[in-house]
Order: C-alpha cells, then sequence, then structure tokens
C-alpha cells in the first residue's frame, strides 16, 4: 500500500513539474504560424516567458502596461516577465541557451542572436513575418534580422550616429547654427573657425578600442563616403575589405585621422558616455554621437542651445550613417511558438513601439517616424530614409576587436590610413575563415 502510495505520489510530482514548464522544451508540436496564437480553440491558458535585456526598472515602467492591456485583448495568453541586467546579459544567455531554457520571447543583440541561430537555437520567423510588417519597417532595419537568408530577428531598437553642436559656440565662431556641417569640408571649415575660440574644442572624440564604439563611428562615415552599405550581407564580411570598397575605406580613415587635430587632449583616453559630458558642459562645440546622446542633454536640446543635425557626408553626397539595433527573438525551445509570435508581433504595432523607443531608439517604423514632428527627431527620421544596418554576424566581437585596437592605432597617428585599411583586411581575414 505504501508503495503504491509513492508510485501516485510520483507520478504526480511529474505531472505539476511539466505543466509548470513554462518556455522550456517541449515535445508538444508546433502549430503552423497563420493559426489564432492565443491558445487554440481549448480554452487552455498559455504562460510565455518574456526577457528585455536593460535597466529593469525602466523597461517595466515601459512594458508593465503593455503586457497588461495585451492579456486582455488575448485572455488565453500570460505573460511573465523576467529581469537582465546588461552586465550579466552574455553569460547568463549562454547558461539558458546550453540547457534549452531560454525564455519564449527575447531581446538581445544581432551577433549572439545569430550566433546562436548557427547552433539551431533561434527560431526562423520568416513565415511569420506579414506584409503589413514588412512593409512599415525600414528595408534595411528588416534585413538586419537576416541572417543566412533566414529571419532570425524582428529588429525593435536601433541607435545611429547624428551630429551634435552646441549652437551657442556656433554664433561665437561666426558660423550660422541653423546650417550646421552637411559635408566632410564644412565639417573641416568648421572645426577650423571654433579652433579659435578661447577655452573650448571644435570636437570631442572618442577612441577607446572596447565596445566598438569606433568601429560604429567609422562604419557610420564610410557609408556616406561608399554610398552604400558597410556590410556585404551575401559574403557575411565588410565592404571596406574588399577591393570595391578599398578607396572609399581609405578616405574614411583618412579623415577620421584629420580631424584627430580638432579634438580634446587625452581623446584616446576616452568613451562614448564621456565625450557626452563634455558637451553637455561646454567644453566642445561638436560630437559625432549615437542618438542616446538625447538623454545626457534635454534641457539643452529643449532651448535649442545644443541641437542635432544629420551626418555630414562624404563624397557619395548622401547623408547616411550606419544604425546599430538589437531585436525579438523566439528560441526553439519555445513549446508555444504560435502565441509567441503573437506577443512578439502585438509589440511591434506602431503604438507599441513608440513606447519602447523611449528607451533610446530610432524609428523601427515608417508609421511610428510619422508621429514625429517637432524637435531632434525631424532630424533622425530624415537620417533613416539614407541609413544602413551595422554590419552583424556570429564573428562580430572578434570583428570589433580588430578595429578598435586599429582605429586607435590611427588616431594617434601611429599609422597612415592606408596601412590601417591594410591591417583591418588581413586581420578580418583570419576571422571570416
Amino acid at each position: 500500500m505504501k508503495k503504491a502510495f509513492a508510485v501516485v505520489l510520483a507520478v504526480c510530482m511529474l505531472l505539476t513539474l511539466l505543466v509548470g514548464c513554462g518556455g522550456g522544451a517541449s515535445s508538444t508540436p508546433a502549430a503552423a504560424p497563420g493559426s489564432t496564437g492565443a491558445g487554440g480553440d481549448s480554452g487552455e491558458v498559455v504562460t510565455l516567458t518574456f526577457m528585455r535585456t536593460g535597466t529593469p526598472e525602466v523597461l517595466h515602467e515601459i512594458f508593465d502596461p503593455m503586457i497588461e492591456a495585451f492579456e486582455k485583448e488575448y485572455p488565453n495568453i500570460r505573460i511573465d516577465m523576467q529581469d537582465l541586467g546588461w552586465s550579466d546579459a552574455e553569460k547568463t544567455l549562454q547558461t539558458m541557451a546550453a540547457s534549452k531554457t531560454l525564455p519564449d520571447v527575447m531581446y538581445h543583440l544581432p551577433g549572439t542572436i545569430f550566433d546562436l541561430a548557427d547552433k539551431g537555437l533561434v527560431l526562423d520567423l520568416s513565415s511569420y513575418v506579414d506584409d503589413e510588417l514588412k512593409n512599415d519597417m525600414y528595408p534595411a532595419l528588416m534585413e538586419a534580422g537576416q541572417y543566412d537568408g533566414k529571419q532570425y530577428m524582428i529588429t525593435c531598437g536601433g541607435s545611429s550616429v547624428m551630429l551634435w553642436y552646441n549652437a551657442d559656440l556656433f554664433t561665437q565662431a561666426g558660423l550660422d547654427p541653423d546650417n550646421p556641417p552637411r559635408t566632410w569640408d564644412e565639417f573641416m571649415a568648421a572645426c577650423e573657425a571654433l579652433a579659435k575660440l578661447d577655452g573650448i574644442d571644435p570636437i570631442g572624440l572618442y577612441s577607446k578600442p572596447s565596445g566598438g564604439e569606433t568601429s560604429f563611428l567609422y562604419e557610420s562615415l564610410f557609408t556616406s563616403q561608399h554610398g552604400g552599405s558597410a556590410w556585404d550581407g551575401a559574403a557575411n564580411q565588410y565592404v571596406y575589405d574588399q577591393d570595391s570598397g578599398k578607396d572609399d575605406a581609405v578616405k574614411t580613415l583618412q579623415f577620421l585621422q584629420d580631424i584627430t587635430q580638432y579634438a580634446q587632449d587625452s581623446y584616446v583616453e576616452y568613451g562614448r558616455f564621456d565625450v557626452r559630458t563634455l558637451l553637455r558642459d561646454g567644453k566642445v562645440a561638436m560630437a559625432l554621437d549615437a542618438i542616446n546622446m538625447a538623454n545626457q542633454v534635454p534641457e539643452q536640446l529643449a532651448d535649442g542651445s545644443i541641437r542635432c543635425a544629420v551626418m555630414p557626408c562624404g563624397d557619395s553626397g548622401v547623408n547616411s550613417t550606419a544604425v546599430n539595433v538589437g531585436g525579438w527573438f523566439i528560441p526553439t525551445n519555445s513549446a508555444h511558438p504560435d502565441e509567441a509570435w503573437t506577443f512578439l508581433r502585438y509589440m511591434m504595432r506602431t503604438e507599441n513601439q513608440i513606447e519602447h523607443a523611449k528607451y533610446g531608439s530610432v524609428p523601427m517604423l515608417k508609421s511610428e517616424a510619422a508621429t514625429y514632428t517637432e524637435g531632434y527627431m525631424l532630424n533622425v527620421v530624415q537620417s533613416m530614409e539614407h541609413s544602413y544596418a551595422e554590419g552583424v554576424c556570429p564573428q562580430t566581437n572578434a570583428l570589433w576587436a580588430v578595429n578598435g585596437e586599429q582605429l586607435q592605432l590611427l588616431m594617434m597617428g601611429k599609422q597612415t590610413a592606408a596601412d590601417t585599411q591594410a591591417n583591418m583586411a588581413a586581420e578580418h581575414a583570419d576571422i571570416y575563415k
């Protein structure tokens, strides 16, 4: 009798564990794309685990109301939002991937997502993506989620490089703050004029080799010199490593080296965030930095003393930039991929994407961009018309590490632009293999 009771108890415990497994692996076959994605006709309530990497308290302010509204619209789906800070993200994600316990829907960066996709751990979303989303999203941003011909990520956040400048210092230098430089030649002329002012430097520069910051700046400048993307998706390598992009790469690197003469002292010790402080405090007149600069100087943007403009362009005549992106993905270990897509697609609605963008992002959707009618975001929207997703592949971190080291040597004047291009191409070739 005791033995029989023990068997029954064990079975009950096993059933409890199976029912409680949210986003873990399951032998339940996935429903075909295009189904209701709301728990089917059985009335079963499905719980999805959801994770957006970042600062938890800020993200909950954005997503808690969104989740509440979603659960009212889809009563058969519940969302369990889990927190993950950036400092722990990569290690935690790899641990979850190894144990196949990734959440049903997650935000992360494409390099890691594509690496997981190579291991068969990310769902191909090609058959889920509808025409409405395809037509509304900027093409370059939709393509940013594609790897090896498959749609593994839906881009939902991104940062472009813009020209930020101090209008008061422009006026003091005899420059027109209503007409910021739009070409590299005009930018150099502005630097020369600003250099005559006492107590400030014309431009704030950052050249720490880590984090891909200078790589992002270089890639953004290259797009406007080359008149196209810095990344060849078919070959899975940078255009500036190829013969077709070599001359434009050298010209871009030379421009980057030339502007260092107008930068603050010890710029090799500065990261991008440090430069934001310099612009905020009036110690430099200009900076080429990401959209996140807006979070550092909100009062000055509001009163117009600091302004934002599109990136100055090179020989192509197109004011473009690279766009550093992140996005949603659905792991293959999700037991409820259709419901996961329903939630993901809900978050990509225009009104929800607008809320998400408050965390700091360029617009992903044309319908989202249309809602910005004033302020610095008008220039950000303008830049999106001629911008390209930053080159990303499973080897991205290694490629960026090479760029950071080589660009720092260039900006310190320890090697020429031609040598820098050749060194990058040679070291990247070993990584591409």
